[in-house]
């Protein structure tokens, strides 16, 4: 039997092949550019919507695929176009710029420009890391402007997003959000997302559910979802989440507070707890908080002189209550219980009541 014709030339291969072999060659942005003038068939396949645009950004700017959706429409075509004179923007201002545009604490004039951009400014930004990443020792002035617009940049959008969390009315408490708009404002070139975060603490959270299903398969906080206004009030069955929080985070995952290099920054830094493990009280009294908060336990923070604390109310709901009806916990010292008394050992020196009070999210 006579073999059936193939395709005699290029434009009659099916579409999705056409898109293989035009997104899995060599070609530049350039040369998709001329294929598309050829004829119909290739500017069909070529739509600026489509997946070759779509790869070619990619390719060139991988960093920036984050932003986008999959379910979104995108004109690839005109985000790459959008994207490109950007890059040729911020090249030209970097290579304007000169040392008199900056002083030692507070950036003048010189950003003026910067700050009437056109365009996205995630794209101009990208350029900046690219400018960042270049080799060569030719670069070094370029990398150092580079690096300067870019810290000034990030640095005043967190700086914006943090006065809008501050104006958040006095009910709302998010300890997490508030630090880690903190951490990314003294980290501007690190990789640091609230979401990120989150993950991470999740993560915890389902080690302990984990846990906890061995000490109680039928214990609330199994099912209990953060964000519920209604936390879970048993003392007992509190007591069975901080054992399990204790054992997953000092015993299982060997965090500890850092009494070795105590006053290093990286300490107070979300991202660096989390990784490195290690803290000082106030960080790892917000690292246990929120594992307990997001598990239905309702700890408060406690500014206790030299030694941020956590207290757990021991008293009955709706009673009048001091500081003696609380449980005050170290997160900094391994989840250890104090009294009152105990907290007054650990730093040495007897202190009034009103130290032992809950502290909000703004101070």
């Amino acid at each position: 039997a006579a073999e059936a014709p193939g395709p005699s030339c290029l434009v009659q291969l099916p579409g999705e092949v056409l898109e293989y072999i035009l997104c899995r060659g060599s070609l530049t942005a350039l040369d998709i550019g001329r294929v598309s003038s050829t004829c119909r068939r290739l500017r069909e396949v070529c739509q600026s919507s489509g997946q070759v645009w779509k790869e070619q950004f990619r390719v060139r700017w991988p960093s920036l695929m984050k932003h986008y959706s999959p379910t979104d429409y995108v004109n690839w075509l005109e985000e790459y176009k959008v994207r490109q004179k950007a890059g040729l923007e911020a090249r030209k201002i970097v290579a304007s710029f000169s040392k008199r545009f900056f002083s030692e604490h507070v950036p003048c004039n010189g950003f003026s420009d910067i700050e009437n951009l056109e365009g996205p400014e995630i794209f101009f930004e990208d350029e900046l890391v690219c400018i960042l990443n270049m080799e060569g020792r030719k670069a070094l002035t370029w990398k150092y402007y580079a690096k300067k617009i870019l810290y000034y940049l990030r640095q005043q959008k967190i700086l914006n997003n943090l006065k809008a969390f501050l104006q958040q009315p006095d009910d709302y408490e998010s300890y997490l959000e508030g630090a880690v708009y903190i951490d990314q404002y003294c980290n501007p070139l690190s990789d640091i997302s609230f979401r990120d975060i989150q993950a991470q603490i999740h993560s915890i959270v389902e080690l302990v559910c984990k846990t906890l299903r061995g000490i109680n398969s039928r214990h609330p906080s199994l099912t209990f979802r953060a964000g519920e206004s209604s936390m879970i009030m048993e003392i007992e069955l509190q007591s069975q989440v901080l054992d399990a929080i204790n054992y997953v985070l000092y015993d299982q995952l060997k965090f500890k507070g850092n009494r070795m290099d105590y006053y290093n920054a990286l300490n107070l830094y979300m991202h660096q707890v989390l990784t490195r493990r290690t803290g000082i009280p106030i960080s790892m009294s917000l690292l246990y908080l929120t594992v307990a908060r997001q598990l239905g336990v309702p700890l408060e923070p406690v500014n206790f002189p030299s030694h941020f604390l956590l207290r757990w109310c021991q008293g009955a709901e709706g009673a009048t209550l001091d500081i003696f009806d609380y449980i005050y916990i170290d997160a900094f010292g391994k989840g250890k219980q104090l009294t009152v008394k105990e907290c007054e050992y650990l730093i040495g020196q007897h202190v009034t009541a009103a130290l032992y009070g809950v502290v909000n999210v703004k101070k």
